[in-house]
């Protein structure tokens, strides 16, 4: 069978391992879709409703498959839509392959100001949240154009990359030289680095030695896979370790050394305390952004820090650090303990047991059963009921602070949390690439009025694609997050934060899935329970406090100001 330029990039596709590639069409890109079927059932296409929400079930997709993750958009108004979800990617680095067709050829200069029809420079707009882009010159080139896209997406620190395939040349037939995909590029990451063993010897001493050592693990060693190695290492030293919101659930966070997030959102007071009294500062993957350093309080003069990332431009971003170490996490900490020897586990200090049973009665006793639901309610019934092998994939809101403190990951457990741009929407979509990346588990995902209105097209997707996924849905009738802010920091001068009530239970069931409103906190449990338990799609609207978002802050002035407007409605 003649095969056309969609039909190779197709081909390679399946060789990276992509499952699935998620994107709206248009005339341009059928080449493309006419590529994915001709290799189905060993990758689909998944149809949703927005380019955007495309690059987040992609991106989502990417962290818990440690893959390629594949979207796609229509000419000119389809990538442009890519680039709040690009820039998501890029911070979070996500290995994300972005495609979409162009115009023919010879009619891209007719594009200044509309010229012609959906033309316009989506390059020059994508290139700022991209590490590359390119356009396809020919059609006998797109082998070498994807292998190259691929390796640029997921080698070093990865990201998002952008191809664009004029619509001529696409569906050229492809009479280049015989390809076959990089086995490598199935894999995140696809070549592991190590520092000079000197450095690897350095740290080690310096962890050995230190009174009140910690590690912080981002989002980087999740890519990595440095699960196991970070578990060991913290256990042979008897290391308290905390994460940031990205890095959540590295070491189990029921191990007695995990101390949990440590950040400004969602992060306990034990976590920050352990850290902010720490010696030595061990960091893994973790790129001292605002949250995880608590507005770049951290580190602190007279911390001595050791890093090691597979970026070394984070190496002494912030602050100088004592050992910087350019390399992969995985391979970096597991050469470290090859080095350390046939090392037993050292016992755990009686004062960090304590302390870690201190923060949980602590947690415990923040959930009371009252009318309006807590959102700590909901998060901490959703810890109890979910199983080890749940996803949990939350929107940008409050909802990531929610699940930071209150819903444990372990064993199989994932918590997908979008920090690197953290744009509303998210939440939906990437349940929706989760859900594609674990067929078999269950994918929950924790959103909020204000973020599910940004995606909600998508719970057709849901219905069409019968994935077993639960939408929960915190429903206060006002942006949470800003109407916090309004009361910390304008005194209560609220502006454009209180919403009509929606009743999303009845949108979830016109777009042809189980749809639930949940008010009463007494039996929130048992229908939890019995919802989550069930195959297939569904939405609980649960009707949720307005008050409790603004206690995410310790200012009682604003605190007071939410609660007076709160009882004035």
């Amino acid at each position: 069978m003649k095969k056309h330029a969609g039909n190779v990039m197709a081909d390679l596709l399946v060789g990276y391992g992509v499952e699935a590639v998620f994107g709206l069409p248009g005339g341009q890109t059928l080449p493309l879709y006419y590529g994915i079927m001709d290799n189905a059932p060993k990758i689909k296409h998944i149809l949703m409703r927005d380019e955007n929400n495309a690059v987040f079930a992609a991106d989502a997709y990417a962290r818990v498959a440690r893959k390629l993750g594949v979207c796609d958009g229509t000419a000119g108004c389809g990538p442009i839509k890519f680039l709040s979800g690009f820039a998501e990617a890029m911070n979070s680095s996500s290995p994300v392959l972005g495609i979409a067709a162009e115009m023919a050829y010879d009619e891209l200069s007719s594009r200044y100001r509309g010229g012609g029809a959906q033309l316009i420079d989506a390059q020059a707009i994508l290139k700022p949240v991209t590490k590359w882009t390119a356009r396809l010159p020919k059609a006998n080139s797109v082998a070498e154009l994807t292998q190259f896209a691929a390796r640029m997406a997921i080698s070093g620190r990865p990201g998002p990359v952008y191809i664009e395939c004029p619509w001529d040349l696409f569906d050229d037939e492809y009479a280049g030289p015989d390809y076959e995909a990089d086995p490598h590029l199935a894999q995140i990451p696809s070549y592991r680095s190590l520092p000079p063993q000197e450095d690897m010897e350095k740290a080690l001493e310096v962890l050995k030695s230190a009174k009140n050592p910690v590690i912080l693990a981002g989002g980087g060693a999740w890519f990595s896979d440095a699960k196991e190695e970070l578990t060991t290492l913290a256990e042979a030293l008897a290391i308290p370790v905390g994460t940031s919101l990205s890095g959540k659930g590295i070491v189990d966070e029921n191990h007695p050394l995990s101390i949990g997030v440590a950040s400004g959102l969602g992060g306990g007071d034990y976590a920050k305390q352990m850290v902010m009294n720490a010696d030595v500062i061990f960091a893994a993957g973790y790129k001292f952004s605002e949250m995880s350093t608590y507005k770049w309080t951290l580190p602190k003069a007279g911390q001595r820090i050791i890093h090691v990332d597979i970026d070394s431009a984070e190496l002494g971003k912030l602050s100088a650090v004592e050992i910087g170490m350019n390399g992969d996490v995985k391979a970096t900490v597991g050469r470290m303990l090859e080095l350390l020897g046939d090392v037993q586990p050292k016992e755990i200090p009686e004062a960090i047991l304590q302390g870690k049973k201190k923060a949980m009665e602590e947690r415990a006793a923040e959930i009371e059963n009252k009318t309006p639901i807590m959102p700590q309610q909901v998060v901490s019934l959703l810890n109890e009921i979910c199983d080890e092998n749940t996803i949990l994939a939350c929107d940008a809101s409050f909802s990531c602070g929610w699940a930071a403190k209150y819903f444990d990951v372990y064993g199989g457990r994932r918590a997908l949390m979008p920090r690197g741009m953290s744009g509303l929407g998210y939440g939906l979509p990437a349940g929706i690439g989760a859900a594609v990346a674990r067929p078999k588990d269950k994918v929950v995902v924790l959103t909020g009025d204000g973020g599910l209105s940004y995606c909600l097209g998508e719970l057709q997707t849901l219905n069409e694609q019968n994935m077993d996924v639960k939408v929960i849905v915190l429903n206060n009738k006002t942006l949470g997050w800003i109407k916090w802010y309004q009361a910390g920091i304008w005194d209560g001068r609220f502006s454009e934060v209180d919403t009509l009530e929606n009743d999303f239970a009845m949108i979830a069931r016109g777009s042809g899935i189980e749809g639930y409103r949940l008010e009463n906190p007494k039996t929130l449990a048992e229908e939890l329970k019995k919802i989550i338990a069930a195959d297939g799609p569904a939405l609980v609207d649960i009707i949720t406090s307005e008050t409790e978002a603004c206690k995410f802050t310790d200012d009682p002035k604003a605190v007071s100001y939410v609660e007076k407007d709160h009882q004035n409605k």
